[in-house]
């Protein structure tokens, strides 16, 4: 055993007056030292119960009831999203229906006012043939020229929005192709791999909370054990005063014995009585701590084993599934993340197409304008050719053709407005409706797979902590029951001395005379009743009777003792041994 430096220091310059003076050194620092050790070993034990209880919550069934939840809904959820994703791609359809239709019907506005055109140009020639009422001729063919003119203005303003409007929606199908893409070959089919998976990891997670369970209650045991074997080593106190109690017989009262060779016989064959009672008990208990040590040292290693193989190779053999679910989760969250900018990307294409929709349809006005003109200058038409008479006459067919032109404009324009009403409604659907749907929806979808990540994540990394805390813990266990039975150890090898010294003081014993009876009231008497008064345990009081009964003493203070077993401490005298 390696004694502390300072006791060694202490015994080389101190030279002890008395040869008990080094065990009781000894004594007092190897119980200290090994109640030490084990005090800080308990106080590790204590607080791997807060990491303990952190994993038990992280494992436990109101985690546990959240992730089956989670994990039960994700083929709902697929189910909801891909139903989502159907009524855009409707929304998306019908938008661009709606968007050729009224093409469409911008392209035969178009040829009716190039047609008007045409009529203006006619017109125009006919006029210059004419030789009569030229100026009522000109100012009829200058009121359709400035019509024509705002016309093409008009349709060219139309035709640009269209333009715009194709290029948007053209934009939209990309943005549309990239969200189904990525919808159906990665959030969609993550969706299903956790489901697919669920009870798998729960079956690793429901393997991980039992195996901490009974981590916990293994290291509970030790603790309770640990604690007790602190409390035992308390006997080492008693030893040390018992020792102190010795030296006092074979000392300070053998001093005050004088001339008096029975007094000086009978506190030696007292010190020797109470050296061996003390060796008796002290091995006894030494021994009890030797088999405590060698318990906890094996319930210690069991401990340690069963931690590696919960926290080392069990999340090697299971902790792949729980990891590729908290990827799966992961992608999706990533994939729905990537599906939201194009939605906001689709939302900011059908609002500029519905900006595009207003413009054309602020041009409405003019568009009923240019329908009322068509119809008064057919009428015009007819009264110019009435009035200029037979030379009217080959303005007959221009009124016809503006006549015919009144009744397609009419119904190009009608068809127009409702097409652009049509077209609205569908660029309001998308704009709002279905892209709000959709996104509502994503997000649900991507907070659930959120919650299930940092469920796994969490229990991973609580799991990862406990698991190092207690290879810390076990290595600091393990270290203080070896340093505190090998103090055990070197200090039932240092008890050699009390050996020699109970053969040196049988010697000296055996030099003087057989003692004889002590009268009472002598100073004899008195010394030994005030031996008797320092003892602090039954078995030193019952051992000092034996002998002074043995001796046929009739001292005062002392009773006859039979022979019998020697008393057990009662649980109260422990009060008196504590350091």
């Amino acid at each position: 055993m390696k004694l502390d430096p300072h006791l060694l220091d202490s015994a080389r310059t101190a030279q002890p007056a008395h040869p008990l003076d080094f065990v009781l050194l000894s004594t007092e620092q190897t119980f200290l030292r090994a109640g030490e050790t084990l005090s800080q070993a308990v106080g590790h034990l204590h607080g791997l119960r807060a990491d303990f209880a952190r994993l038990e919550a992280a494992l436990g069934p109101a985690r546990t009831g959240r992730f089956l939840e989670l994990t039960t809904d994700t083929g709902s959820q697929a189910t909801a999203l891909a139903d989502e994703f159907a009524r855009f791609e409707g929304a998306a359809r019908a938008l661009r229906a709606a968007v050729g239709a009224m093409r469409s019907e911008v392209t035969d506005l178009m040829a009716t006012i190039r047609a008007i055109s045409i009529v203006k140009l006619q017109a125009r020639i006919i006029g210059n043939m004419l030789t009569s009422s030229r100026q009522r001729v000109e100012a009829f063919t200058g009121g359709l020229t400035r019509m024509a003119a705002e016309a093409a203005d008009l349709v060219a303003e139309v035709d640009e929005a269209m333009v715009e409007i194709a290029a948007e929606t053209d934009a939209m199908d990309a943005e549309a192709a990239h969200l189904s893409q990525t919808l159906r070959e990665v959030v969609l089919p993550s969706l299903a791999a956790i489901g697919a998976t669920a009870s798998g990891v729960q079956s690793d997670r429901h393997r991980l909370a039992q195996g901490n369970e009974a981590l916990a209650r293994r290291t509970d045991e030790i603790f309770g054990a640990v604690s007790q074997l602190i409390l035992a080593l308390q006997a080492g106190d008693s030893a040390r005063q018992r020792f102190e109690h010795v030296r006092y017989l074979t000392s300070d009262a053998l001093a005050t014995a004088g001339d008096d060779p029975a007094l000086q016989g009978l506190l030696l064959d007292l010190g020797i009585g109470q050296s061996e009672g003390t060796l008796r008990h002290l091995t006894t208990d030494l021994d009890a701590a030797t088999r405590s040590f060698l318990d906890l040292q094996g319930r210690a290693a069991a401990a340690i084993g069963s931690a590696r193989s919960l926290y080392l190779e069990g999340p090697r053999r299971g902790g792949s599934a729980i990891h590729t679910m908290a990827d799966q989760a992961e992608t999706v969250v990533a994939g729905l993340s990537r599906c939201g900018e194009h939605l906001r990307n689709l939302a900011a294409y059908a609002a500029r197409v519905a900006g595009h929709l207003d413009t054309i349809r602020h041009h409405e006005e003019r568009m009923r304008r240019i329908e009322d003109l068509v119809r008064l200058f057919g009428l015009n038409a007819v009264i110019v050719c009435a009035k200029l008479g037979q030379e009217g006459r080959a303005l007959q067919e221009i009124s016809r053709q503006l006549r015919d032109l009144t009744q397609v404009s009419a119904a190009v324009f009608t068809r127009l407005h409702g097409r652009l009403e049509k077209t609205q409604d569908c660029a309001s659907v998308i704009g709002t409706e279905a892209v709000a749907s959709l996104e509502l929806e994503m997000r649900r979808v991507a907070s659930d797979a959120r919650a299930i990540r940092e469920i796994l994540e969490e229990a991973d990394r609580v799991h990862g902590e406990t698991g190092h805390a207690f290879g810390k813990v076990g290595r600091i266990l393990t270290a203080s029951l070896d340093t505190a039975a090998g103090l055990m150890s070197g200090y039932r090898r240092n008890l050699g001395s009390v050996h020699v010294f109970i053969e040196q003081t049988a010697r000296r014993r055996d030099a003087l005379p057989p003692p004889g009876p002590i009268e009472p009231g002598t100073p004899a008497e008195a010394i030994l009743s005030a031996a008797r008064a320092i003892y602090t345990v039954p078995d030193e009081r019952h051992i000092h009777d034996r002998i002074l009964a043995a001796a046929g003493s009739g001292a005062a203070g002392t009773e006859p003792v039979t022979a019998q077993p020697e008393p057990a401490p009662a649980e109260d005298d422990l009060a008196d041994i504590f350091f």
